[in-house]
């Protein structure tokens, strides 16, 4: 089936996510579980990638507290979009914009990143298992990989939900399929994801579960008080299980192992 890219969709996909409530949660508990995650965010300047980012959410927010990052993604649309945001925060001096997918960039530079961000890429990816190999190649050693995927148990659990019973049945014994937003996604499997990064000398120090409740509240969330207060629920509870193994999206903070010399 290929790579899944946003060319043609880009604005119906970004008012779908970020423009509702759903991609508000997502953004602030992303951002509240990397800043406790990498702490050095807070410090020195950080040379940062975020690959597969889209329309630059994430990369303004770490371009406004200092950091420059370099920007890659296969949409041409979505670029477009970043590049806008990042004038708008005045801030796309600490920017770079790449048009290529990840599998590109890792093979035309030689730089190692002190941070790399792959944050729900891998599921529109036909062979996510190779692109986490790329991305440990752009991690320097003693660096950082923060990745964000889509998660098959809130997959399998939102079809429950829903009262399509066969189906989750299926999906459980059947693994990794294509659903979520445009039917395009894979839902990947929290220990298959694992073992890839530990193939690629990445350990795995942090998990939290992003969206947990949001999806099957009721609740429309109109009210931004009642918004707020969901964002502090999820914030709470995105680490403890089993919500940690819940949310739409698994997120995953890795540090790349300092190999020996003749290792690395």
């Amino acid at each position: 089936m290929g790579d899944v890219g946003f060319d043609g969709i880009a604005d119906e996909f970004e008012s779908d996510i970020y423009g509702s409530t759903k991609g508000a949660v997502r953004l602030a508990v992303l951002w509240s579980v990397l800043n406790e995650d990498v702490p050095a965010l807070r410090g020195q300047p950080m040379r940062i990638l975020d690959a597969g980012g889209g329309s630059g959410h994430m990369a303004v927010r770490l371009a406004r507290v200092g950091h420059s990052v370099v920007l890659c993604d296969v949409s041409e649309e979505m670029l477009t979009k970043a590049a806008q945001r990042a004038a708008e925060a005045e801030v796309a001096y600490a920017i770079e914009i790449r048009h290529m997918p990840i599998q590109e960039y890792a093979n035309i530079t030689d730089h190692r990143f002190d941070l790399v961000l792959c944050h729900a890429v891998l599921e529109w990816l036909e062979d996510p298992k190779s692109a986490i190999r790329d991305l440990a190649r752009l991690v320097k050693p003693g660096g950082q990989l923060s990745v964000m995927f889509y998660n098959r148990f809130a997959s399998l659990l939102k079809r429950t939900l829903a009262g399509d019973f066969e189906a989750a049945l299926g999906d459980f014994q059947t693994g990794p399929i294509r659903r979520g937003w445009g039917k395009g996604a894979t839902a990947l499997d929290y220990e298959m994801v694992v073992s890839w990064l530990q193939e690629q000398h990445l350990e795995v120090k942090a998990k939290a579960g992003i969206r947990i409740f949001h999806d099957h509240v009721v609740d429309k969330l109109d009210d931004p008080q009642r918004l707020a207060q969901l964002i502090g629920l999820e914030k709470a509870v995105c680490r403890s299980e089993p919500f940690a193994s819940l949310g739409q999206h698994t997120h995953l903070t890795c540090r790349l192992a300092e190999l020996p010399a003749e290792d690395a």
